[in-house]
């Protein structure tokens, strides 16, 4: 049995007589791609996939290099590119271009680890396949007990594969820990500007977590996420808001409601006094200065999101990122699936990219509660996926009164990996679109 090897060969003639169906081309240019994009990713898979994995020889080659980089440096786009460029295999796929077809596979992996497992597969597979079209061959020359026995010593090679999880000595995982610290991924931690929550989910949002925050429609879920947004616009982190709902003109108006403390309505009506003009300009002037980026396409699916955060990445670095909000996203494959299922696998494709990209993932979602009670988790619109997804889960709640929601309310931390759940006072200026914390609480 003879595999084609040669992606370039691959690529020009799918028709060969050599067949190629335990290979799996866009599999190996995800782990690649993902690999480039968060070096992370080797931290992943690297005590079980090897070059030798890979089908064709170009891919690894890519590996190989990828590997010999990573120790000293970091190992993307950049610190790559001369090896694609010159490479004399690669060159025959595309050289530098080929860099950027392995970088664009990477938005949709969900969990490397199950990537690379199905790696070694298809690897464990040709092999036997292989062996057992050559163990028929040696039938006709050799006796039984010799090909026997062949093929038990190559079928234990084949099994080596540790497909659980390792055990590993306080020494060893210690020794890992100081490995992955060398690696430039971070642990940023992302202010809310509420005190109180800061203080309750271990100093604040951390990159590679998702943070759902939930509560009824009208109640905030918006106001609250742009009140983050604009804090950490202000402290010089880079964020990204995508709007599924809102407008971007919309957007900065609630963003200048809040720096100037004039309604965002008047604001937009342009019927201010000569004070009230300053300040609007003082505070556009500050918004000019801040970096929020907004996307406000509408109806996107949640490989479009994946794009969008990756085609930002490439131009500009993100510490926070905000979608608003879970369950409009639609979902890639929607056939034969219910509503709960699409919202988690949207809210494990979010999960992905926070780790991916290694930033820090905002995403609002309804509740189904109606009522003055407080919510629960299990409240949340397709709660099971998204508890189980979610790092924090923030709930709000506000008081009621005539059927009408109260400024006074509480944030509840419902969910929290990394702190402790708790409930903390806030006051709602919803004329000026601003959350704060209630001291007299």
């Amino acid at each position: 049995m003879k595999y084609l090897t040669s992606l370039k060969q691959y690529q020009s003639d799918q028709n060969t007589s050599m067949e190629n169906k335990y290979s799996n081309l866009e599999l190996e240019q995800s782990i690649l791609g993902s690999a480039i994009m968060n070096n992370a990713v080797l931290l992943r898979v690297c005590d079980f996939v090897e070059e030798k994995h890979f089908s064709f020889e170009e891919h690894k080659a890519v590996w190989r290099r990828f590997i010999e980089v990573a120790r000293e440096t970091i190992a993307n786009e950049l610190t790559l590119q001369d090896f694609f460029a010159n490479n004399e295999a690669i060159k025959g796929v595309g050289g530098a271009k080929y860099l950027n077809v392995l970088v664009s596979k990477a938005t949709g992996v969900i969990d490397i680890r199950d990537y690379g497992h199905t790696l070694v597969e298809l690897w464990q597979k040709r092999e036997l396949e292989i062996l057992l079209k050559d163990s028929l061959i040696d039938l006709d020359n050799k006796n039984f007990s010799a090909v026997s026995a062949k093929i038990d010593n190559e079928l234990r090679g084949l099994q080596s594969l540790e497909t659980k999880t390792k055990t590993e000595s306080t020494k060893e995982i210690i020794a890992r820990i100081k490995e992955e610290r060398k690696l430039p991924l971070g642990n940023k931690v992302i202010q809310t500007g509420f005190s109180k929550l800061d203080h309750a989910i271990a100093g604040g949002i951390r990159s590679k977590q998702l943070v759902i925050i939930g509560g009824r429609a009208g109640i905030g879920k918006t106001t609250l996420s742009q009140n983050i947004l604009l804090t950490n616009g202000l402290n010089g982190n880079n964020c990204l808001f995508i709007s599924l709902e809102m407008s971007k003109e919309e957007v900065v108006y609630k963003f200048t409601s809040n720096l100037t403390l004039i309604n965002s309505s008047r604001l937009q009506d342009d019927k201010l006094n000569q004070t009230e003009f300053l300040k609007r300009d003082d505070a556009e002037s500050c918004l000019e200065n801040v970096n929020i980026f907004i996307n406000d396409s509408p109806q996107l699916r949640i490989s479009e999101i994946g794009r969008i955060i990756k085609t930002h990445l490439e131009k500009n670095p993100i510490d926070l990122i905000v979608v608003d909000y879970v369950q409009i996203i639609k979902g890639d494959d929607t056939k034969n699936k219910n509503e709960a299922i699409i919202i988690k696998e949207n809210t494990t494709m979010l999960k992905a990219f926070a780790k991916q990209y290694d930033v820090a993932i905002v995403a609002l979602a309804q509740i189904n509660r109606n009522g003055a009670e407080a919510p629960k988790i299990q409240d949340l619109k397709g709660s099971g996926g998204i508890e189980e997804d979610a790092d924090i889960v923030i709930l709000i709640h506000r008081d009621i009164e005539n059927s009408k929601f109260l400024d006074s309310g509480a944030l509840i931390v419902a969910k929290n990996r990394k702190g402790y759940s708790c409930d903390i006072p806030i006051k709602f200026e919803g004329e000026f679109g601003k959350f704060t914390e209630d001291n007299n609480l």
